[in-house]
């Protein structure tokens, strides 16, 4: 089934890195299928490993907000945020990261010049004017497909350092993108959620699989700086 797209197309650098170009990332070279070339609608140097802020597209206020809270810690250290460019978390996780100066970049499941969903136009063209970019191997004009939203997961999971599921129900793509990142190597982490809330079934059972929690700031913290080297935040005085 296609999807209805705007007409509009995003504005800013078109380039298709294969896998000869010094911008393909190391990281995709070494997955099991990894793409013949990616078309990059904004800064290609922007596809360099970072953190991966995934979750539900029907997600809760609560999801939203920790997804929008946690890119923006990220970004604000000078890490990558990687998500899908869904809506709900991945919504959030991206205008977190721009909210704080971050750079993002978004995975999308057809091509970059039929974007999905269309309600997300700004957000994207926000994304390719604040240095980021949107990622597909789909050629330019592909129309996205439930099959592309699948095979673009084992991007976002692999070019990350780290994948975190912010809300997932207990059978989701989220859940697919945290399988990914186990499949290439990758760290999971996930925030818990109430034992009631349908929508954090998934992120509570990844927890109870060995799935680093993420519980608060200083946890965040702790794991950005054990990966990443960022430094911790200073107490206010």
């Amino acid at each position: 089934m296609a999807y209805e797209t705007p007409c509009k197309a995003i504005e800013g650098p078109r380039t298709v890195v294969e896998r000869d170009s010094p911008f393909f990332p190391d990281a995709l070279r070494v997955i099991r299928r990894p793409p013949v070339a990616l078309y990059v609608l904004g800064d290609p140097a922007a596809l360099k490993e970072g953190l991966a802020v995934v979750g539900a597209r029907r997600a809760t206020p609560y999801g939203i907000g920790c997804a929008r809270r946690i890119a923006a810690c990220a970004a604000g250290k000078g890490v990558t945020v990687i998500s899908g460019g869904a809506r709900g978390c991945d919504t959030a996780a991206h205008e977190g990261a721009l909210a704080a100066g971050g750079v993002t970049v978004a995975f999308l499941g057809g091509g970059c010049d039929r974007v999905y969903p269309p309600e997300n136009r700004e957000l994207f063209q926000r994304i390719v004017d604040a240095g980021g970019a949107l990622v597909s191997e789909e050629s330019w004009e592909t129309q996205p497909t439930p099959r592309m939203f699948r095979e673009r997961l084992r991007l976002t999971a692999a070019l990350a350092k780290a994948t975190l599921v912010v809300e997932s129900a207990a059978a989701s793509g989220t859940l697919a993108t945290a399988a990914a990142a186990l499949a290439a190597g990758r760290s999971v982490w996930a925030v818990p959620g109430a034992v009631t809330s349908p929508t954090s079934a998934g992120s509570n059972q990844l927890i109870r699989r060995g799935a680093v929690p993420i519980v608060d700031r200083d946890s965040l913290e702790d794991e950005l700086f054990a990966l990443f080297g960022c430094l911790r935040t200073p107490p206010s005085p």
